[in-house]
């Protein structure tokens, strides 16, 4: 048994629970994912079924639910292919922007970054999302701590009130630069992030901040700014980069549902062509019906993943939504 009372097999029980949620819900490749899924419906509906319910009637017959079902399918391939097209056309379209709002889109990046250097007092921050996050988390934690270290003797209300803000800032600080070391793409930056509440420390930093204000001296006050101001920069970037994995995941699902849909349609396709000359085979009749199922797997394991990661991470902000206030006790709920 653990030291809270739970065995150490439920704990690895919910430690393993929880990564296989993970991996379905976020980390997996998505095609991978989708084989997997329909590869155990075959299983399941194929030699399964047959062990436990043997077929007895012809599933081949014009009649029988399956060449209804299958039609419905490749129907709904070909209307679902369009909509795809439809929504990469549109979307491709937005894109295409006049020079003058392509030049502000690039100069609001450079600015971003230019004022950025000034918080940070540095010549260069780095461009990789990674490197950028942990700076700006490396610099919000090391302000955070001088302040801690500046009040001193301070009031017993601020100094407890400080503590447990740095506290909090420092283990959501180290869990998230733990997950960018390992960070490969855009989608492992979004996660690592996912529980770096910036809307919640914002709103505890400003909160200390009137609570004490006649406590604060001229230095803290404006490295508390500095924090402040930090933490906005902080859940931009996370926003700006939620928005281009969600861009990027949803460009993969376009390209793998073309790659998915023309065999699909072609094997189905044949599959009512030849019905009257295939043998009489279960297997053969779950298998092509994986097979149609396969483009709206795929494009339900893309969509259960955009929005699972665009509701999992709150929108950057002032309010905090879902709590009734910051972690800190005896701080109030707004200014």
């Amino acid at each position: 048994w653990g030291p809270f009372g739970r065995s150490m097999d439920t704990r690895g029980w919910d430690r393993w629970r929880r990564d296989w949620y993970r991996w379905v819900a976020f980390t997996a490749d998505r095609r991978i994912l989708t084989t997997l899924v329909l590869f155990s419906g075959f299983i399941l509906f194929g030699p399964v079924a047959s062990f436990i319910l043997p077929t007895v009637k012809n599933p081949l017959t014009d009649s029988s639910p399956t060449t209804a079902l299958v039609s419905a399918l490749l129907s709904g391939t070909f209307f679902l292919f369009s909509i795809v097209v439809t929504v990469n056309t549109l979307f491709v379209s937005q894109q295409q922007h006049p020079l003058g709002q392509q030049f502000g889109r690039v100069q609001s990046v450079v600015e971003y970054r230019r004022q950025l250097e000034d918080v940070v007092d540095t010549e260069h921050v780095p461009a990789e999302p990674d490197a950028l996050l942990r700076l700006l988390s490396g610099s919000i934690l090391r302000r955070a701590q001088y302040v801690e270290e500046e009040i001193g003797a301070a009031d017993f209300e601020l100094r407890e009130d400080l503590d447990g803000y740095v506290e909090t800032l420092a283990e959501e600080t180290g869990e998230m630069n733990r997950g960018l070391e390992n960070a490969e793409d855009t989608l492992d930056v979004v996660l690592a992030t996912m529980d770096y509440d910036h809307d919640k420390q914002i709103h505890d930093l400003r909160a200390i901040r009137v609570t004490h204000a006649d406590d604060l001296d001229a230095r803290t006050a404006e490295r508390i700014d500095e924090m402040l101001r930090l933490l906005q920069y902080a859940a931009t970037a996370r926003e700006y980069f939620k928005t281009l994995y969600t861009r990027e995941d949803l460009a993969a699902l376009s390209r793998d549902l073309v790659l998915t849909a023309v065999p699909t349609a072609a094997i189905v396709a044949a599959f009512m062509h030849f019905l009257n000359d295939l043998p009489d085979s279960n297997l053969l009749v779950v298998g092509v019906e994986a097979v149609a199922f396969a483009p709206f797997v795929l494009v339900g394991a893309y969509v259960l993943r955009v929005t699972l990661v665009n509701s999992a991470q709150r929108a950057a902000g002032q309010f905090v939504v879902g709590d009734d206030g910051g972690d800190i006790e005896g701080i109030p709920d707004g200014d």
